[in-house]
């Protein structure tokens, strides 16, 4: 896409900052389906953070981690992630990493971005259940998924999108959401399964349409999300990172 679309996308969407099957229709204001930066490191396996080598989410293709969720409703069970590698977004023409997401209910599949500002977006999620697509969501500009990169304590962004959600048997949902972003510590130590780690960045998301949205996330360079904290808790138990 070109620069001068990508600014368009940049000023109209982003408000604060550092700044197959179920396919939903084309978004009329956005049909090339652009996104909200530069994308970055189009090779998967290269470094994410340049400065450092070490990514706060790591896109390479291989990596795993499992994580220990602990829920108020289904109880305790383990999740994996994987990182499936680079794919063309479906009824798009962007090329975006794959994310493999398996619970015991639910099979998640999104396609997601790093972009030049040191955040990762999420275009597309598919949710399967007994390997059949029961819902897709889009987001209209990309929605902040993590930060990639370090940031300053007290760094925030926010940004309004449209969620776009459609379900197996056709029914269609559109909703305006606002979510911000912000850095409430770092080098943090925080205690996780898979170990004790000492340079977590904490960052808190929240959702001000709604009260009891708000979740923390632990990210950790070269490993990712160690832990996440929020409508249920999520702790990493084990991982490989893919060079």
């Amino acid at each position: 896409m070109r620069r001068s679309v990508v600014a368009a996308l940049v000023a109209g969407a982003w408000l604060v900052g550092c700044g197959g099957a179920g396919g939903l229709p084309t978004d009329p204001n956005n049909p090339s389906g652009g996104l909200p930066g530069d994308p970055v490191n189009p090779d998967p396996g290269g470094p994410g953070n340049p400065a450092t080598g070490q990514s706060l989410w790591p896109l390479t293709t291989g990596s795993t981690w499992t994580y220990r969720i602990t829920d108020p409703v289904r109880g305790t069970f383990d999740k994996t992630v994987e990182a499936l590698g680079l794919e063309t977004v479906p009824d798009t023409n962007q090329t975006a990493t794959a994310m493999r997401s398996i619970q015991p209910h639910l099979e998640e599949l999104s396609w997601q971005v790093e972009l030049s500002d040191g955040t990762v977006v999420r275009l597309r999620e598919e949710d399967r259940k007994a390997g059949t697509v029961a819902r897709v969501t889009t987001w209209s500009p990309a929605t902040v998924k993590s930060l990639s990169r370090p940031q300053a304590l007290n760094w925030s962004t926010a940004s309004t999108i449209r969620e776009k959600t459609q379900l197996s048997d056709g029914t269609q949902e559109e909703k305006e959401r606002t979510y911000t972003w912000r850095v409430v510590a770092v080098n943090e130590t925080v205690t996780v399964p898979a170990g004790t780690f000492t340079n977590a960045i904490k960052v808190l998301r929240d959702r001000p349409d709604k009260e009891g949205k708000e979740r923390v996330y632990w990210l950790v360079p070269g490993v990712g999300k160690v832990k996440e904290d929020g409508e249920r808790l999520e702790e990493l138990s084990s991982y490989t990172i893919a060079k």
